[in-house]
């Protein structure tokens, strides 16, 4: 398709281009719009097999141009984003650095021939790139190199060594296994040594951290920028140290920055003393003298430690800001990517985004050198336009823009007008597509109609040639053809129509007026989810017979003669309790309340089982109710939909992004529930951003199609008016007609609604509980659409349970839920789960540093300087006024509102909604934001005292920045010097890896699971969540809606023991990380059938490994113990000779079936008293036995099996 794309834009113009450029004569090619750029500089390099450096104004430009060249081109077209120069100090999130990574790993490997760079990416000084390139590594299997070596030069390349890899630019040596990231790889590499030799290379899954598929050649490309010859360290770091002495010395003889602000409020909420109105001049000013030398010293320290890690060869995240300072040499990409011709984009947007980005730097620069962060020097870390037009002149160059003005300085010599045209977007009007495309016909042209997508694509053949229009979808077109319209499953940004060459091009976006699409790569984080095992020495844990204890690791002890690992758990008065690996599935971390930890209890006494069966009766009465209501409703008659209409296509075909697998599902499952006769009463659950928004709407429009009114609520009325501009957005082109109800609307307003909404002419309306009022009366009101219920009131929420039994009814919660909750209650509540995550905007930039003020304003002004707005989170009422006042004196060009929860109901949402419409660049707030609030100009979010937030709140509050396509910052700060628990310490590191892998994610998103379930079961029931965990509270959940529906004790609710006497464990030098160790443990204790056998000895000989004999007789008894268990067998022992099995009288096999299936095996006998199996063999040791009772109870089993699929079918 791309071959025919390019291969159809034959021209003139293009051919005297491709001339000019040969010749070296500089070229202003005009008549080109800026969507366009990309496939001219993609036919360029299709035609010439030159490298290609197109040149954009911002990274945003840059990626879109990629993403166009990448469906022309492929893998041959890549994107430099500029990244960030970090001068603070402090942990930032990686992703910027590992797309700049991915870029240059293909660049110096030869693989690109067109390269899409921002002016940001071109002004940067880079490292040089002959280390880069020689510093890659590649292996093959049967190459010799010492895994210790191989390890140590990864390290000196930028990678972290840890003990598991969980992301890009990690690596880890477990014995003869080294598992490596590379930050340019889309997998994650494992190479097995044989000695010095490799003996396998294969790709691994992070989360599951098995192996994959079989890889020829391992590349691992270093995880930095900047790699320095060896023979250059000493001198670069001796640099380092003069120029960070000369700065400390200027710095000290400096006035104090911001030294006139009214100070900071105290940890406790209080004023420090010294500032006292009575004593305040002169102690203040001997104490900020003396603050300030401290400072300047602190600083001076940790800059000097930058160069002893410049001095061992050691890379670090900062190394790019000291480039000036390390080398006099300067390199660009001009030097990486050394292109044949150079194309620039918009030339005078070039140029003004260079000015721009220079005056912003040199702004950080002087505000990090005031904090003794930065040295002079380092201004010369960016090169201006003049100095780049000067390198461009040795080469190839054209310029690329629509009229001839503007030019940005840039000398050319000859003019191309290539005169296309942009199209005019349709608005999904496949009529007046077909129209034009029959005028185009005739002209004749070639018509190229991009679809995005297979299915969309044959949808808009079929209406194409209904309207009389010939078209032809191909897959995979070799040419266009003259006369001819071919609708072609690609993607681009932009359209157009090049009369020269007559071709027209006519886009998904133009086709459908959305705005611009890509296909999204999604990965499912369901999983990694409920992979979660992280246990660590000190973590609350629950046991299922004793309560909560607190975990004190794993213990390593001989008992009555054999070894085995033990946990230990410490209860209340010190008790102890030692708990045998093989019952792990008896202990969970606890889970509840992240805010209040939970009461231990003590060993042997009975506040345990009492909790439990509080807890326990609490549920059962949940669960009369919920069956009980579920089976009114299915005998209570409502409205069958009909199906869908072709309005209802059209309108499904306008949504930009192609929907995630759980959003399909949604819509079938909501589309079924509203087509049956009985009333739809389903909750929607998903994360923010998931896409319960668009499924709703579908319903919405189904709802209208067939004649009925639709109705939805929101909690408040800044959410309301959200969902209200959705809507009108949304809907537009169709015959629908929205309206929205709050109490901004006027008296004169609201009673005008009222009647037309009485009479029918509003087809949907949103609201607050304002629509809940007696006086709305709906002429035929079809779908009620609630969004958040459980923070609507109680009499609210009465008359929404009023409701349901009249109308269909979408619940939607931006919470998630657990999955184990979730499958609990299959049957008696309807669910649908959005689980993928949202299409991958542009990372967050995430920044963990102490708090600066100037950090504070930089941040704040060069997001005003964008027309953009702040989210500034400061969780403390008592003093946020004086806060207030510190952040007006330090930005006063800023509009600053303050919202917290303590302000009057209407004045927190007055405050909100203006905020909303602009009137506030900066709203200082407390955590209010967590939730709702879409303020797609807010893009940059500071919090105050980070450290004393959970992790599942740092997650949310970064979700509220980032929801357009700018690029977003958050600074999570934290107070200079202050010393931090180990918790907060953890919890910030994890922060910074707030990307899709780590236990910060993970832990997170079990955090907000239960915040989900709570709001599910109502706040009664999150309190018994809170008291006995989350996953005894799941456990708990299942057995009660078991038992409440009747049905029998199932083999999965008994417990099994296995007694025998074998040394069974992972020894401490087969899995040597605590964390991995335990999450095998927990693997095998959950083992239940062959396959699982199977797959974890796969993945224990991947990850670790030969398995040495005490592994294999734990796994012998895992999966002993399983099988027994399928029997209805309570406890295995063994004496002698004889493995003896008791039998559970209300779940083992009925007799008619258990002594038939005996004869499987002579060896087994069946014994009365008590009740239960004997396998005797007095030749056997207590070893040999367990290996054959695991052979003999598969034989057994199996023939259980057998006889009752007979006897069924009989």
């Amino acid at each position: 398709m791309n071959q025919a794309l390019l291969g159809g834009a034959a021209s003139a113009s293009i051919k005297k281009l491709l001339t000019h450029l040969q010749e070296r004569t500089p070229t202003a090619v005009t008549g080109l719009p800026e969507g366009q750029a990309a496939f001219i500089a993609s036919k360029i390099a299709a035609d010439t097999g030159k490298r290609i450096l197109l040149v954009t104004a911002n990274d945003l430009k840059a990626t879109r141009a990629a993403d166009d060249a990448q469906q022309l081109l492929g893998p041959q077209a890549a994107c430099l984003p500029g990244g960030e120069i970090d001068l603070t100090r402090g942990a930032s999130s990686h992703e910027s650095a590992w797309r700049r990574l991915e870029t240059l790993a293909r660049v110096t490997g030869g693989e690109t021939r067109l390269l899409c760079a921002s002016m940001d990416a071109l002004m940067q000084r880079m490292g040089p790139a002959d280390p880069f390139r020689a510093a890659t590594i590649r292996l093959m299997v049967a190459d010799r190199i010492a895994p210790e070596e191989l390890i140590r030069r990864l390290t000196r390349m930028g990678y972290e060594r840890v003990n598991m890899v969980e992301g890009k630019g990690q690596c880890a040596l477990r014995g003869s296994i080294l598992d490596c990231y590379p930050p340019s790889g889309a997998q994650s590499l494992r190479i097995e040594f044989f000695d010095d030799e490799i003996d396998s290379i294969r790709s691994f899954d992070c989360i599951s951290q098995r192996s994959l598929e079989r890889v020829r050649v391992a590349v691992m490309p270093p995880a930095t920028e900047v790699l320095l010859p060896e023979n250059t360290w000493s001198a670069a770091a001796q640099r380092m140290r003069e120029a960070v002495q000369g700065s400390s010395e200027e710095q000290a003889a400096e006035p104090l920055l911001f030294a006139d602000l009214p100070p900071l409020p105290e940890d406790d909420d209080e004023l420090p003393s010294f500032f006292d109105e009575k004593v305040a001049p002169k102690v203040r000013e001997k104490t900020i003298s003396a603050q300030r030398s401290a400072e300047i010293e602190r600083r001076t320290s940790q800059l000097l430690s930058d160069a002893d890690l410049v001095e061992q060869g050691l890379p670090f995240r900062r190394v790019r800001a000291w480039l000036p300072v390390l080398t006099d040499e300067v390199y660009t990409l001009l030097d990486w990517f050394q292109p044949d011709m150079v194309l620039l984009s918009q030339p005078d947007q070039l140029r003004d985004r260079g000015d721009e980005r220079l005056r912003g730097f040199g702004e950080e620069l002087r505000s990090a050198m005031e904090r003794g962060e930065a040295v002079q020097q380092q201004e010369r870390l960016l090169l201006d336009w003049e100095t780049l037009l000067q390198r461009f002149s040795a080469l190839p160059l054209a310029t690329f823009s629509e009229f001839l003005r503007g030019m940005g300085g840039v000398k050319t010599e000859a003019v191309i007008d290539l005169g296309c045209k942009g199209v005019a977007g349709y608005q999904s009007q496949v009529k007046l597509l077909a129209a034009d495309c029959n005028a185009w016909r005739q002209q004749g042209y070639a018509i190229a109609l991009l679809s995005g997508g297979v299915a969309r694509g044959k949808r808009l053949t079929q209406s194409l040639n209904e309207l009389g229009c010939p078209a032809t979808f191909v897959e995979d077109a070799h040419n266009l053809i003259l006369g001819e319209v071919l609708v072609l499953p690609v993607t681009l940004g932009h359209g157009f129509i090049w009369p020269e060459a007559k071709l027209v091009v006519v886009s998904d976006t133009d086709i459908y007026g959305a705005g611009y699409r890509k296909a999204k790569a999604r990965k499912n984080s369901g999983e990694r989810i409920a992979a979660f095992t992280d246990l660590k020495v000190g973590d609350y844990v629950v046991h299922e017979d004793h309560g909560v204890g607190i975990y004190q690791g794993t213990i390593h002890l001989q008992s009555e003669g054999t070894y085995r690992d033990y946990l230990l758990i410490q209860y209340q008065g010190n008790d102890k309790l030692y708990v045998p690996i093989e019952q792990l599935e008896r202990v969970q971390r606890y889970i509840g309340n992240p805010n209040q930890p939970p009461k231990l209890n003590r060993l042997g006494g009975g506040d345990w089982q009492k909790q439990k069966s509080k807890v326990k009766e609490g549920l059962k009465k949940l669960a009369f109710d919920l069956v009980a209501l579920y089976a009114k409703r299915s005998q209570q008659q409502g409205y069958a939909f009909g199906p869908d209409t072709p309005w209802q296509r059209q309108f499904e075909d306008q949504f930009p992004y192609e929907l995630t697998p759980d959003q399909e599902q949604s819509v079938r499952e909501i589309t079924r529930d509203m087509e049956s006769a009985r009333n739809m009463d389903r909750l929607l659950c998903g994360d923010v951003g998931y896409g319960k928004t668009e499924v709703s709407l579908r319903a919405a429009f189904k709802a209208v199609m067939d004649g009925k009114q639709v109705a939805i609520l929101a909690p408040t009325t800044i959410l309301a008016q959200q969902h209200y501009n959705t809507v009108i957005k949304r809907f537009k082109g169709f015959p629908v007609s929205c309206d929205v109800l709050s109490r901004f609307r006027t008296p004169k307003e609201a009673k005008d609604v009222l009647a037309r909404l009485k009479d029918g002419s509003i087809d949907i309306l949103v609201g607050t509980h304002r629509l809940l009022a007696k006086d709305v009366q709906f002429k035929n009101l079809g779908l009620l659409i609630v969004d958040e219920e459980q923070r609507f009131g109680v009499a609210h929420k009465e008359v929404i349970k009023n409701m349901k039994s009249q109308v269909d009814v979408l619940t939607l919660s931006a919470t998630p839920i657990p999955r184990t909750l979730h499958m609990s209650m299959v049957g008696i509540r309807d669910m649908s789960v959005l689980e993928t995550p949202p299409e991958e905007r542009m990372p967050v930039q995430t920044h963990v540093v102490e708090y600066s003020d100037a950090i504070v304003r930089d941040a704040i002004l060069r997001e005003l300087s964008r027309g953009g707005q702040v989210y500034f989170l400061y969780n403390r009422v008592n003093s946020i006024e004086q806060f207030y006042n510190r952040l007006r004196a330090l930005v006063p060009e800023a509009r600053i509102g303050v919202a917290h929860g303590q302000m009057k109901e209407h004045g927190l949402e007055d405050v909100m909604m203006d905020f909303y419409a602009g009137s506030y660049d900066v709203l200082l707030c407390t955590t209010i934001i967590e939730s709702g609030l879409d303020v797609p100009t807010a893009n940059t979010l500071f919090v105050f005292d980070a450290d004393r937030f959970g992790l599942s709140q740092l997650y949310q509050l970064r979700g509220r920045v980032g929801r357009s396509n700018r690029q977003a910052y958050a600074y999570f700060t934290v107070r200079p010097d202050k010393m931090l628990s180990e918790t907060a310490e953890q919890r910030l590191s994890a922060i910074r890896e707030f990307t899709e892998f780590g236990a910060g994610f993970r832990i997170a998103m079990r955090d907000l699971e239960i915040r989900g379930a709570g709001n599910i079961l109502g706040p009664e029931q999150h309190g018994h969540l809170a008291t006995v965990g989350y996953d005894m509270y799941c456990k708990l959940i299942e057995e009660t809606l078991h038992e409440v529906q009747g049905g029998p004790i199932t083999p999965s609710e008994l417990e099994t023991r296995v007694d025998l006497k074998v040394d069974a464990y992972l020894p401490s030098d087969y899995v040597r990380d605590d964390r991995q160790r335990m999450e095998m443990y927990k693997r095998i204790a959950a083992l239940a059938t062959e396959a699982d056998r199977e797959d974890i000895t796969d993945e224990l000989l991947d990850r670790f490994g030969e398995t040495p004999a005490v592994v294999d007789a734990l796994l012998d008894i895992a999966q002993l113990r399983a099988l027994a268990n399928r029997l209805g067998v309570t406890q295995v022992l063994y004496r002698k000779g004889q493995l003896m099995m008791k039998l559970h009288p209300q779940c083992s096999p009925d007799l008619k079936i258990l002594l038939p299936a005996m004869a499987v095996d002579d060896r087994l006998a069946f014994v009365a008293k008590p009740t239960g199996l004997l396998l005797k063999d007095p030749r056997l040791e207590e070893r040999d036995m367990l290996r054959e009772g695991v052979a003999v109870l598969k034989k057994l089993t199996a023939r259980v099996d057998e006889i009752k699929e007979q006897a069924a079918q009989a």
